[in-house]
């Protein structure tokens, strides 16, 4: 029997120790903490490639809207367009777990895995799914570590309580003025919400001091509770290789995180599956290939827009979104936000403005 090793109980790692259990591997599952602790994520699920559906537990709500500031608010319709939830991620992350194990996976909480440990799992099982974000824990032991520092985006938020019944049944994002990167209020419910901000380049810049700014400019700094704090990296770039002997990469791990929206749950599920797809029909060797050709083109429109949005004059930008609110057409046929960010940008009246505001 094929024996599998996960590192990491996040999206990545409940669904690939799911999948392989499905296949009737051997699987055991590595996590740092308890499943569904230390989650640092605004929680909002995308599912751009439709390929997903509709999370099995910890829904809030899908998506109705999205507003999106740049000097003026522009709102866009979602719900039949876009497949976003907004989540409870730690409800979501512990009933994969129970999926997982119902399975016969089995899931080792508490378990971190050092660079000696990781060296035994080499050695005791056939192949590694490394889940384990950034840096990897694949990276540590080989010593290549730092590439994440130096590709990755980094994002702090409050867990925050309050009155969020204006936001009820959609998300809120604004352009950080300034930086390359937005701020964002993701509702869980009418009295609480994810308040934060991601930038996508290392600055030196206190990102903590930058997000009390934003809830002071979004008037939540008076009769407004902070509940939780947190913060970390999003890997927005592949490595070089996906595979290292035995490991095999996959979310976060793979730098497979958008450089548009800081989201990576759905790629995370979906480089997964197609690991242990690889595995099942050894052909570990296409893993690297497969994810590229999967996700490649949506991670390198999304990008390619981010180099946009948070590049350009924000004038020119409100000049865009201007353009699309007056359009008629929906959210789904701009795309960038349905892994088609690159049609989005080849659209001639998209190409027009900013070719010619790009020259004021």
């Amino acid at each position: 029997m094929t024996k599998i090793a996960v590192i990491g109980g996040g999206p990545a790692g409940l669904t690939a120790a799911i999948e392989g259990a499905k296949k009737g591997f051997e699987v055991d599952l590595f996590e740092q903490y308890k499943i569904g602790d230390h989650i640092r994520c605004a929680e909002g699920f995308f599912d751009t490639l439709n390929v997903l559906g509709e999370p099995k537990a910890g829904v809030r709500f899908k998506t109705e809207a999205l507003d999106f500031k740049v000097k003026n608010t522009h709102s866009f319709a979602t719900k039949n367009e876009v497949n976003l939830w907004m989540i409870d991620r730690k409800e979501w992350q512990i009933a994969l777990g129970e999926e997982a194990k119902a399975l016969g996976a089995v899931i080792h909480e508490e378990s971190p895995v050092s660079r000696s440990k990781f060296q035994e799992l080499t050695e005791q099982y056939d192949w590694i799914i490394d889940a384990s974000g950034g840096p990897s824990v694949t990276s540590k032991a080989l010593g290549w570590q730092s590439f994440y520092k130096e590709t990755s985006g980094l994002t702090v938020q409050y867990t925050m309580l309050g009155d969020f019944s204006k936001y009820r049944g959609k998300i809120f994002a604004a352009i950080l003025d300034g930086y390359p990167g937005y701020y964002w209020v993701f509702p869980k419910a009418d009295n609480e919400a994810n308040v934060g901000l991601i930038v996508f380049e290392e600055t030196d810049v206190n990102l903590w001091h930058l997000l009390e700014d934003v809830i002071q400019i979004e008037q939540l700094d008076t009769g407004y509770e902070r509940t939780r704090k947190l913060g970390g990296i999003c890997p927005v770039v592949m490595p070089e290789q996906l595979v290292h002997g035995k490991s095999l990469l996959t979310g976060d791990a793979a730098g497979l995180v958008s450089a548009l929206h800081g989201g990576g749950i759905d790629n995370a599920c979906i480089s997964a599956r197609i690991a242990i797809d690889c595995i099942a029909n050894g052909e570990v060797d296409q893993y690297d290939a497969r994810v590229r050709e999967t996700l490649g083109t949506k991670l390198e429109g999304e990008k390619q827009f981010a180099d946009v949005a948070y590049t350009v004059n924000p004038t020119v930008l409100e000049a865009v979104f201007k353009v699309m609110t007056r359009s008629g057409k929906s959210i789904g046929d701009y795309g960038f936000l349905t892994g088609r960010a690159a049609k989005f940008l080849s659209m001639p009246v998209i190409r027009t403005v900013l070719h010619s505001l790009s020259k004021k």
